[in-house]
């Protein structure tokens, strides 16, 4: 190294140790100072913390609008109100959730309460024959039933008390006596003898200038037409049914021949009167046993088919004519059976025994606890004979049913359903035939006490 840098170095050196206590100096005087300024701020701070002007000097710079606002966090949403559960709530909820379901349950009580609304207003209607203008009756109706049924006795009264001119066909002289008995002036028997043509075309004549002709029912007074509105055929309901093995010949000819043969005739006879008069047929046939075809109930079934049968044509044959023909299938009434019917019931029954010699105990037996459980049955089961007095009116006087076919009574729609749908295998479980085959063979071994009881 140079002499003269050295030189320099040493000078530095030198200067810098005499500033060393001048540096310890200005530090202290420092820390003094700052010391001091702390203080006077935090004398100044307590002094106006002791005075309402901070208070009002931090609102006035906290409303104030210049200074730079920070965001605020949007608020947190309101809890939900929970409702409590209650029935309208938890159904509303299901109808929403079962919207189909709901529809349908609306559809079948909506549909179910018209139905009765309407049938309620139907029942409440009135229901009378027009009469003359002098207020005598002049619409006639001939009710073709045996007078010995219940049936015929109770719509004979009934279209008498509506207004109309009931004639009851008889065949002998105790019948007219019968329909005599029930003293009526408006319900008159009519002679009419279907055994013999004959006899039948002279009495039709005779009935037929007999509605032709003006009535003078008061004495100067106008006269009036009479007027043919129906004929109804009632055939009998309960013929003789029996095993087919136990019915003789004799007994199928007595049946047919009243119930197929005497309202062929009728039909035939009275034809021509009805499309003249431009009246109505009625026949009125059973509906259950017929559609089931049970078992013992071979003549009622024949019966029914038959007339089914000859309707059906008859309808092809005058289609061209103004005759309106209506079938009202029959289903369960109640007759308000009483102890009275049930000993006639026995009592037939036991004629029956005695007109057919050739049954064994067995059958007799069967045959027995049939007519006796129908009894029990009829008693609890059955629609009012006031809906088929309604429906008779209805189709006599207002045109129900033209041309085709009514239900009326209970059962009456579904046995007739059952029977045309349902396979006869399923019919038969249905009622039970293997139950009545075993019922049978119990009978068939106490036979012996059967025949015991009976002589007492």
């Amino acid at each position: 190294m140079p002499p003269n840098e050295e030189d320099s170095l040493e000078n530095i050196l030198h200067s810098l140790e005499s500033m060393v206590p001048d540096l310890d100096s200005i530090s202290t005087e420092v820390n003094r100072i700052t010391d001091s300024i702390d203080k006077h701020f935090k004398a100044v701070a307590s002094t106006l913390l002791e005075y309402p002007v901070a208070a009002s000097i931090r609102e006035t710079i906290q409303s104030s609008s210049w200074l730079y606002e920070r965001p605020q966090p949007s608020p947190p949403p309101p809890p939900q109100r929970v409702l409590p559960a209650t029935y309208l709530g938890s159904a509303q909820r299901w109808v929403s959730e079962h919207r189909a379901v709901t529809a349908a349950v609306v559809a079948f009580i909506g549909t179910g309460v018209y139905v009765i609304w309407r049938q309620r207003r139907a029942d409440r209607t009135k229901r009378r024959a027009s009469r003359a203008k002098t207020g005598s009756r002049k619409e006639v109706v001939v009710l073709a039933g045996s007078p010995l049924s219940p049936l015929t006795k109770s719509l004979a009264l009934d279209l008498e008390r509506r207004g109309f001119i009931v004639y009851i066909p008889v065949s002998s002289l105790p019948e007219e006596h019968l329909v005599q008995s029930e003293s009526r002036p408006d319900i008159r028997p009519l002679h009419l003898d279907v055994s013999s043509e004959v006899a039948t075309a002279n009495a039709i004549e005779k009935f037929t200038s007999f509605i032709k002709t003006p009535q003078h029912p008061l004495p100067h007074t106008p006269p009036h037409n009479l007027q043919l509105s129906s004929l109804i055929l009632l055939p009998s309901l309960e013929p003789s049914n029996a095993p087919i093995a136990t019915l003789s010949v004799s007994s199928w000819f007595d049946t047919l021949n009243v119930n197929i043969i005497a309202p062929f005739a009728i039909i035939r006879a009275f034809l021509p009167l009805l499309v003249s008069q431009k009246a109505s047929l009625l026949t009125l046939t059973p509906s259950i046993v017929p559609s089931l075809k049970a078992a013992s109930h071979a003549p009622q079934s024949v019966i029914t088919a038959s007339l089914d049968a000859h309707i059906a044509t008859l309808r092809k044959e005058i289609s061209h004519e103004d005759l309106n023909i209506v079938q009202l299938k029959l289903g369960s009434f109640d007759f308000r059976t009483s102890k009275s019917t049930e000993r006639q019931m026995v009592a037939s029954a036991n004629i029956a025994r005695a007109e057919h010699p050739g049954w064994d105990a067995a059958a007799r037996a069967k045959h027995l606890k049939e007519q006796f459980n129908k009894i029990r049955s009829d008693r609890v089961k059955g629609s009012s004979l006031r809906e088929l007095h309604n429906t008779v009116f209805d189709c006599i006087a207002r045109g129900r049913g033209k041309g085709g076919t009514v239900f009326v009574g209970r059962g009456a729609w579904t046995y007739d359903l059952v029977g045309t749908w349902v396979p006869s295998g399923v019919v038969g479980w249905m009622m039970g035939l293997k139950h009545s085959q075993r019922s049978d063979l119990r009978q068939t071994e106490g036979s012996q006490e059967w025949e015991k009881v009976e002589p007492v």
